[in-house]
């Protein structure tokens, strides 16, 4: 009878690990996506999306024209910003005073904006470089700390962290995507959303850049992502086809 208790509790452990086990596959692995809304953008080549400083806009750079351009949340065109750069591949804001920060590929360079584009200083990101074209291709402000995050595409895959001096504190090399064409902090939640073009991916990290959940999508060329954690709504930017797609999650 010993032996048969002995057993059977066995079975119950081995039973509870494995429910345990499934229970974790589900939350690093959730698919569970809607597309709720496609809209046309007027601007060409979007890559990289950021909310406005107040949350009632967003700003979206161009491939196509190197510009900053200002949409509603609907995918209106408001504005274009005055700056024009030299291959714009992100953008985000510095929520205490409403600044606008863009990376240009190329260049490894950030590039601090104001509202109506006007240049206020520029830091380059001395960073490991393999090729020109595989460059930062995404920033993101995190407004609890003041901290930057940049993402370098691939060749390396790289989550860079700066402080609020524009210093570089932390460099992460990132394994869960081929390569990384967009990020978002959402700070209800204290995480990081990255986007990934070949692989057609969202995922969920900690500020280390550990997966925590990832989704999948149909399109490539996905190339910048906002969370709004409150609404349970994620918005991406399509380059290759102009548009801004609202998701459901």
């Amino acid at each position: 009878m010993a032996i048969k208790m002995h057993k059977m509790l066995g079975l119950l452990i081995a039973l509870l690990f494995l429910g345990a086990c499934d229970k974790e596959t589900k939350k690093t692995h959730d698919t569970k996506l809607e597309l709720i809304k496609a809209v046309k953008l007027e601007v060409k080549e979007p890559s990289g999306l950021c909310f406005t400083a107040n949350k009632n806009a967003f700003y979206t750079v161009s491939d196509n024209s190197a510009k900053v351009n200002k949409l509603s949340l609907t995918g209106a065109l408001i504005k274009t910003l005055s700056y024009e750069g030299e291959d714009l591949e992100g953008v985000t804001v510095d929520p205490n005073n409403g600044n606008v920060l863009v990376v240009e590929e190329r260049r490894r360079e950030l590039v601090k904006l104001d509202s109506n584009g006007k240049e206020i200083d520029r830091l380059h990101i001395a960073i490991e470089e393999n090729s020109l074209n595989k460059g930062l291709e995404g920033v993101t402000y995190n407004a609890k700390n003041n901290h930057i995050y940049l993402l370098n595409e691939q060749n390396p895959g790289l989550l860079v962290e700066l402080d609020v001096f524009g210093k570089i504190i932390k460099q992460t090399k990132l394994d869960f995507a081929i390569d990384y064409s967009g990020i978002f902090y959402e700070q209800s939640e204290n995480v990081i959303w990255i986007i990934s073009d070949k692989s057609k991916s969202i995922t969920k990290c900690d500020l280390n850049g550990k997966k925590i959940l990832s989704f999948k999508i149909k399109e490539s060329k996905a190339e910048g992502i906002v969370v709004d954690a409150n609404n349970r709504k994620i918005y991406i930017v399509l380059d290759g086809l102009d548009k801004l797609q609202v998701y459901s999650y």
